[in-house]
This record gives structure tokens, sequence and C-alpha cells, in this order.
């Protein structure tokens, strides 16, 4: 997503990574590496509980997924994986948001 970001946000969209560990003693490096995107930490795990995008495949990690929220706050598209390692072109996600006029 960070090689695409311009073209994301081109289209008046915004990526925000969320992780269940907690990286902030990793700040120094995760700005050397200069990614554009918010990255929230959700140490609870409250969120990927909520969305049962939790400990599917047999890990105590949050499922990678990719959903695509509209203005008014409604699901248009989501990527479940079929592991915890799943990945999504950022093509992907920016033909997604053409489609919805993202």
């Amino acid at each position: 997503m960070q090689n695409n970001y311009g073209e994301i946000a081109a289209r008046d969209a915004e990526v925000i990574a969320v992780t269940t560990q907690d990286l902030r003693a990793a700040s120094g490096s995760i700005d050397s590496v200069g990614i554009a995107f918010p990255l929230a930490y959700d140490v609870s795990e409250e969120v990927p509980k909520e969305w049962e995008r939790f400990g599917n495949f047999g890990t105590n990690l949050a499922d990678a997924s990719v959903y695509v929220i509209d203005r008014d706050g409604k699901l248009v598209w989501q990527s479940l994986g079929d592991n915890y390692q799943h990945q999504v072109s950022a093509d992907t996600v920016i033909d997604k948001l053409d489609q919805i006029g993202g």
C-alpha cells in the first residue's frame, strides 16, 4: 500500500493500518521506512475480535484482512484471507475504489 499510497489518496481515500502488536517502541524504524499512512495500535485486540478476524488460523494473531468502507461508514468490500499472512495488492484496492467512485 505504501508504494501506491498516492494513487489511493488521489481517490479521496485513506489507508489505516491496524495492528494488535505494540510497535510504539519501533516508531523510529517505522518513521525511517517512511510509512505515509496512519498506523493504529489495538493492543487490546478489541477491533479484530469484534469483526471476528482474530485467531482464525490457529494463531493468537489478528487475521490479515482489508476493508473498504464508504463515506457513510458502510462496508462496501472486504478481502478476508485464507491464512494469517493474507496480502491484497494495492491495485486491487484501487480497482475497488474506482468501482465505488472513491
